[in-house]
């Protein structure tokens, strides 16, 4: 599980008479706090989750149904000369708060799938997952176990789900053979079946006798009735048979008519199947970029990880695929990804920071430089509402006709539309920070898209700041080394990366002609930095397209587009996408032959 985050404590201005945007950003800082803390869980979740109940509710009590069923006494047909015992691959599941159980039903195993990771998955009804999130509480850590047929249990994980249907992950290739989800089964003669299940506690197999239910109006389409009006939740998520032992279906839950009978509620098993195709179970992607749930399909959140959950909410990423938290995958393409030697500010009180990819970069500039650079260096982040939307460096310039009035400098990514980043997202807000305590709303004032560059003017004054007059040339430099500059989006450290200049533009993925290339490796953090000299003079603003170089757009063309805006072509920006990571939850490229199964997503 993810550690929690220290955090960042410098001080913001409260006094009375402060603008609207302020206490906007006052707020926004204390339900940052409130994410990251402890003390202050419930509040998180109510704004970025659910709310949570203090306890979970009374223990679940299993009731068996029908007779109990031994090894070789119920089979269902695999092939024409080999049938399957039912008794070698229906599981029980169960969750639990601690020992205490709260609810158990059944599940049936599926195709393994192609992951590096060696797992295996049951399909069960989604009523699991109703009581997962009924009885989830403060404490958050509810469990799920699985009940083998050789009456061993192991954990298992809740991931994918839809209105019918869940799937529970277990780690390794367990001893249960998967159902062939594209065997057809046959009708049923007068609508007679057999519905198993799997009692977790005793780990005894049940099965009972019914039959199809003839719908009435109102009433749920796949019904069936039990011959014995047993009524027992153990028999959800497990398969349903027909007269001739044929898988033709699951029971999904139990269904109240208002009569004096109980019915359950069934799957059938063409559906099944085209319910785990649409949860890519079967077809897997090649990996986690750009991963987005299939439509009507959700996502349990792990036990533990609803903080977590949170946190990447507020700050705008994607929610990581099924077992990716559990099993410590990685966000790559993040804000907070530093790069180079980091320099934290003075009086920095979070102990050392990490270390960086590169040493000795700031000695390379004179003592002075260095001051100016952190004086003139802020972090920039936009907002939509409570939700972080981008986050950036930038840096303070003079402007105007006398270069009286100073103005931020930086990439116009930071107000693109997330859905359509050839607009710009008017409803964004605009917070600036330089450390170690100055913070103020932003208003965007220029921008220009075909060279990605914005203009935001701050709302309230910084003190000690030194603003770069980027409009005045500086002496000539005939030195190919430079010097990338980011800023930390959350804590306000330092960052440089040190590299050369190269000729031309050969590699870099952004269209744009007018673009140059450095050897500095940054981050995204380091968009709208600048690049400057070993004399500090300004070279030009850095992007990051992810290529291993960084692009940069120079000085002088900067300063033509700011003096005078004209008819530019059209160019492209793109910036990549932050994406979950885990070598061993992809999908296994190598894999030969046909195997059905899926990369858990």
């Amino acid at each position: 599980m993810t550690a929690k985050t220290t955090r960042n404590k410098g001080g913001t201005d409260y006094t009375r008479g402060v603008s609207r945007e302020q206490r906007a950003i006052n707020r926004r800082n204390r339900l940052e706090s409130s994410l990251l803390s402890s003390q202050s869980y419930l509040p998180s979740v109510q704004r970025f989750g659910e709310p949570f109940r203090e306890g979970s509710i009374v223990a679940f009590e299993e009731k068996s149904f029908g007779g109990i069923i031994k090894p070789g006494q119920l089979t269902y047909p695999v092939s024409t000369d080999y049938a399957e015992d039912v008794s070698s691959w229906v599981v029980a599941i169960a969750l639990f708060d601690g020992d205490k159980m709260l609810f158990a039903c059944s599940g049936i195993p599926i195709p393994h799938g192609r992951t590096r990771q060696r797992l295996t998955r049951f399909v069960t009804s989604a009523h699991l997952v109703t009581q997962f999130n009924q009885n989830r509480n403060k404490d958050d850590k509810l469990r799920v176990a699985v009940r083998l047929p050789d009456n061993t249990a192991t954990d298992g994980f809740l991931g994918l789900y839809d209105k019918d249907i869940a799937v529970v992950t277990c780690l390794d290739f367990l001893e249960v053979c998967p159902i062939d989800l594209d065997h057809k089964a046959k009708p049923f003669p007068g609508g007679c079946l057999k519905a198993a299940g799997r009692a977790f506690n005793s780990g005894s197999l049940m099965a009972m006798r019914g039959s199809l239910y003839q719908k009435r109006p109102l009433e749920p389409r796949n019904t069936w009735v039990s011959d014995s009006q047993d009524i027992s939740k153990a028999v959800l998520g497990g398969p349903l048979l027909g007269w001739d032992n044929n898988i033709v279906g699951m029971s999904l839950d139990i269904y109240d008519s208002g009569d004096a009978n109980l019915r359950y509620t069934f799957l059938p098993m063409d559906i099944l199947c085209k319910c785990l195709k649409h949860f890519q179970i079967l077809n897997p992607k090649k990996d986690f970029r750009g991963y987005a749930l299939p439509r009507d399909v959700l996502s349990v959140v792990p036990s533990g990880f609803m903080q977590t959950i949170c946190r990447l909410k507020s700050h705008g990423y994607p929610i990581p695929p099924p077992l990716v938290l559990e099993f410590n995958g990685r966000l790559l393409n993040h804000f907070e990804e530093c790069f180079g030697e980091l320099l934290p500010w003075k009086g920095f009180p979070y102990g050392d920071p990490p270390g960086g990819s590169e040493k000795c970069v700031w000695n390379q500039l004179p003592k002075e430089v260095v001051t100016d650079v952190s004086r003139r260096v802020v972090s920039l982040a936009s907002f939509n509402g409570y939700v972080r939307s981008f986050a950036c460096t930038s840096l303070l310039i003079k402007l105007g006709s006398n270069a009286k009035q100073t103005v931020i400098l930086t990439s116009a990514s930071l107000v693109r539309d997330c859905c359509n980043e050839d607009i710009i997202d008017d409803s964004l807000t605009i917070e600036v920070f330089l450390p170690p305590n100055q913070r103020a709303g932003g208003t965007l004032e220029f921008y220009n898209l075909d060279y990605n560059i914005a203009i935001v003017s701050l709302k309230k004054n910084f003190n000690a700041i030194c603003p770069d007059d980027i409009f005045t040339e500086s002496a000539k430099n005939s030195s190919k080394k430079v010097i990338a500059i980011g800023r930390d989006a959350k804590f306000g450290i330092l960052m440089a990366a040190s590299g050369e200049m190269k000729c031309g533009n050969r590699g870099c993925k952004l269209d744009c002609k007018d673009v140059q290339l450095s050897t500095c490796k940054i981050k995204k953090a380091g968009i709208g930095g600048p690049l400057i000299n070993l004399n500090g003079s300004f070279v030009g603003m850095n992007f990051y397209d992810g290529s291993g170089v960084t692009p940069f757009l120079p000085r002088h063309k900067i300063v033509k587009v700011l003096s005078q805006v004209n008819s530019l072509p059209s160019e492209w920006w793109p910036v990549p996408k932050p994406y979950w990571y885990h070598s061993e939850l992809q999908a296994n490229v190598h894999a030969l032959g046909k195997h059905i199964g899926r990369r858990l997503n």
